[in-house]
C-alpha cells in the first residue's frame, strides 16, 4: 500500500513532476545538451505550476461569486465540485483508487500504442477525479476487490483513451494542427457545444477576435482581453452584490464596501487568468517538442492530452463570455430545479466547472459558429452540465448523502455507463 500511495499521491498526484518526468525523458531521448533537458525540464514543470497558481487565485474570486449567487437565491442544494466528493471517496476506497488509476494508466498506454487512439492522456488529476468516481460506483457492489479494481482501470482506461479523440476534431479547428489534444472529462459537453456552433458556421470568416454586439464603443479596451476580464468580471460582482444586498455584502467581506469589493474580485480573477495563459503558453512551448522523443519509443505519432485550460490562448475574450453564457445556462437549470423539485434536489451551478469546462467551450464554440454560435453553445453547454449531475447523485449511494457531486458531463456519462456495466455483470 505504501508503494501505490506514492504513485497516486506523490507521484500521479503531482500532475506538474509528471510532465516534468515526460519532458526530461523526451528530451533526453532526443539526444539534446544537458543545459536545453534542464531548462525543458524546469521550464515544463513551472509551467505548470503557473497554471496551478493562476486557477488557485481566479478561485478564490469563483468562490466568493459561487457564494453570492447561493445568497441572492436563498438556496440550499447539492455543488458539482470534484475536489469535494474526491475527498470523500478517498477516506472510504483509497486502496481501490490506487489500484485503478495504476492499472488504468497501463491500459490506456497499450491502447494508445496499438489502436488508432494515440492520445496520452496527462490531466492528472481529472485521472483521479475519475478513478474516485468509478471507486465509489463499483466498491459497493457485490463483486470481489480485483474484479472491482480490474474493471474501474478498463473503464478508465477507456474514458481517457476516448474521451480526447471525440474532441480532437474541434480541437484541430482550433489550432490548424494535431500536435496536442485535451485531456479533460468533459467531453461530452465540448462536442455538444461543438456541434451546436456548427450550426451557426458562416462562410465569412473573421480573423481576429471581436466583442458581441453591443459592445463596438469599448473596441480598445476589448481588444486587450485582461482589461476586458476585469471589467467583466467587475459588473458581474456589482450584480451579485444587486441581488444579494450591502448589508450581506459587507457582512461578508469584512464589512468592505461593495464598490471595493468588485473591483479587488475582479482583479484577483483577471491576475489569475493571466497566470494561466502565462502558463499555458510556457507549457506548451516545452512539453510538446519534449513529447515528440517519447512518442517516437513508446506510443509512435503520440498526443498529448493536457488540461482544457490549453485552449484559452486560442479565443481569450470568448473564454471569458463561454464562462459567461455556461453560468447562465446553469443558472437556467437550477431555477428550473427550483421549480420542480424540493429544496435538497437543487443542483447549484458550479462556477469553477463553469470557468474552466465552460471557457473551454467558448474557444471551441466561437473559433466554430463565431458570436452567435458562442451564446447559443455556450449557454446549452451550461445547462448540460448543471442538469446533468443530479443523475449521478443516486448512483453514488456508497458515499452516502453529501452535498456534492462530481461536475463536467463525462462523470455522469461514465457513472451511468459504469451502472449499467455492473448491473449487467450481476445478473450474470
Amino acid at each position: 500500500m505504501n508503494f501505490l500511495d506514492g504513485i497516486s499521491r506523490g507521484v500521479l498526484g503531482e500532475p506538474a513532476f509528471v510532465l516534468g518526468i515526460i519532458a526530461c525523458i523526451g528530451l533526453i531521448v532526443q539526444k539534446e545538451a544537458m543545459e536545453r533537458v534542464i531548462q525543458g525540464t524546469i521550464k515544463t514543470i513551472l509551467g505548470y505550476i503557473l497554471i496551478q497558481i493562476g486557477a488557485s487565485a481566479a478561485g478564490v474570486a469563483l468562490g466568493n461569486l459561487s457564494l453570492l449567487i447561493q445568497r441572492g437565491f436563498q438556496v440550499i442544494g447539492i455543488i458539482p465540485h470534484n475536489e469535494i466528493i474526491v475527498a470523500l471517496a478517498q477516506i472510504n476506497y483509497g486502496n481501490y483508487i490506487a489500484w485503478i488509476m495504476l492499472f488504468g494508466m497501463v491500459i490506456h498506454l497499450l491502447i494508445a500504442r496499438w489502436s488508432p487512439l494515440k492520445y496520452v492522456f496527462l490531466t492528472g488529476h481529472h485521472m483521479l477525479f475519475m478513478a474516485s468516481m468509478l471507486a465509489a460506483v463499483l466498491a459497493v457492489s457485490s463483486l470481489s476487490k480485483w474484479k472491482v479494481i480490474l474493471l474501474g482501470a478498463v473503464l478508465l482506461a477507456m474514458a481517457m483513451s476516448v474521451g480526447p479523440a471525440v474532441i480532437q476534431p474541434f480541437v484541430r479547428k482550433i489550432t490548424n494542427n494535431n500536435t496536442i489534444a485535451v485531456g479533460h472529462f468533459n467531453s461530452i459537453g465540448f462536442v455538444i457545444a461543438g456541434l451546436i456552433a456548427s450550426c451557426f458556421k458562416s462562410e465569412h470568416k473573421e480573423e481576429k477576435e471581436t466583442p458581441l454586439p453591443g459592445f463596438r464603443r469599448f473596441q480598445v479596451l476589448f481588444q486587450d482581453h485582461i482589461l476586458s476580464t476585469t471589467l467583466f468580471m467587475f459588473i458581474l460582482f456589482l450584480l451579485a452584490g444587486f441581488f444579494v444586498g450591502r448589508e450581506t455584502m459587507e457582512e461578508l467581506f469584512f464589512s468592505r464596501p461593495p464598490i471595493v469589493i468588485a473591483v479587488m474580485q475582479a482583479v484577483w480573477f483577471a491576475a489569475g487568468a493571466y497566470v494561466i495563459l502565462m502558463g499555458v503558453r510556457m507549457l506548451l512551448s516545452e512539453i510538446v517538442p519534449a513529447f515528440q522523443g517519447i512518442s517516437e519509443k513508446i506510443v509512435p505519432n503520440g498526443i498529448p492530452a493536457l488540461d482544457c485550460p490549453i485552449l484559452f490562448p486560442y479565443a481569450p475574450i470568448a473564454s471569458i463570455f463561454g464562462f459567461l453564457f455556461s453560468l447562465m445556462g446553469g443558472v437556467a437549470a437550477m431555477l428550473l430545479f427550483i421549480m420542480r423539485s424540493n429544496q435538497y434536489t437543487i443542483i447549484i451551478p458550479g462556477i469553477v466547472t463553469h470557468f474552466f469546462s465552460g471557457g473551454a467551450a467558448g474557444v471551441i464554440a466561437y473559433r466554430i459558429g463565431r458570436k452567435r454560435g458562442l451564446v447559443t453553445a455556450c449557454f446549452v453547454h451550461g445547462f448540460v452540465i448543471t442538469f446533468l449531475p443530479y443523475f449521478l447523485v443516486p448512483i453514488l449511494s456508497g458515499l452516502g448523502y453529501v452535498r456534492a457531486t462530481f461536475g463536467d458531463s463525462d462523470f455522469a456519462i461514465m457513472g451511468f455507463f459504469t451502472k449499467w456495466i455492473l448491473n449487467f455483470f450481476l445478473t450474470l
